[in-house]
């Protein structure tokens, strides 16, 4: 297995189809027998509650003020899904207070003891829990509490669609926050998602992809891990839900499905 067991995807904006990628990919760890860890650390625009359909007794707005533990925020999805492994996931309050109240409450004093509180539930989830993985759903752009979850993961898969906007502000992103962490050992990769060509009106043309990928590499100074086209029947489809596990044959699952082989390949 292994060591780089904490995965956080991040994005320099939204709808890039972040979250449904990392919610397939833990569902899909869980599948294969190991016991998951999903954190929702996209605490500026929670989406995990309404996509799981629950409602816990605690969020990570608890956690991080110190109100609850890790094990009260967990919940175990794992029976719902019928997987062979576990899928345990902290969620996002998606309260307006709770969520207005992380800018307005906490100071740069609380959010540093907040990191080191984090770091604390990383090594007990992974050393005393027996958490195989990690995975964490970020806020888009540059946030102070997105830096502070990529400041603890190992892996960071970075997900873009290929448009200019996309490309120069993940390049903005690359320059202010994960050169100076992957100088600490945080292993950056590009996924692009949505990339044109699952449509019959605009058919994928493997040259032309391969050059504009070359051209991504050079101009963002990172290797790109995967590529995942647009499948407007999933990344659209207003009831999606675990379709890697729902719908095993499709493409966009088999995509989804290579991750974990490549994941192995990053020592």
């Amino acid at each position: 297995m292994s060591s780089k067991r904490v995965i956080a995807f991040h994005s320099y904006k939204g709808g890039t189809g972040k979250t449904t990628c990392v919610v397939n990919l833990a569902a899909v760890y869980a599948s294969m027998g190991m016991k998951i860890c999903l954190i929702d650390f996209d605490i500026y625009a929670p989406s995990l509650t309404s996509y799981f359909g629950v409602t816990p007794e605690f969020y990570i707005h608890d956690l991080l003020s110190g109100e609850a533990g890790i094990n009260d925020v967990l919940v175990d999805y794992s029976r719902k899904i019928k997987v062979d492994g576990e899928l345990h996931i902290a969620f996002s309050s998606p309260s307006k207070e709770d969520i207005h109240s992380i800018e307005i409450k906490y100071d740069n004093k609380f959010q540093l003891k907040a990191l080191k509180q984090f770091l604390s539930i990383k090594r007990q989830l992974l050393e005393k829990e027996g958490f195989d993985y990690i995975f964490v759903d970020t806020s888009p752009g540059i946030r102070y509490w997105s830096i502070n979850a990529l400041a603890s993961a190992d892996i960071l898969l970075l997900l873009l669609k290929i448009n200019g906007m996309d490309i120069s502000g993940t390049k903005k992103m690359i320059t202010e926050i994960y050169d100076s962490l992957t100088r600490f050992g945080l292993e950056a990769r590009l996924v692009l998602n949505k990339v044109p060509g699952a449509s019959p009106i605009d058919k994928y043309n493997d040259e032309y992809f391969q050059e504009m990928k070359s051209d991504i590499e050079n101009t963002l100074n990172l290797p790109v891990f995967l590529s995942i086209p647009c499948y407007c029947d999933v990344q659209f489809n207003r009831s999606e839900f675990l379709s890697a596990l729902s719908m095993p044959d499709h493409p966009f699952s088999q995509k989804i499905r290579e991750i974990p082989k490549l994941l192995s390949l990053i020592t």
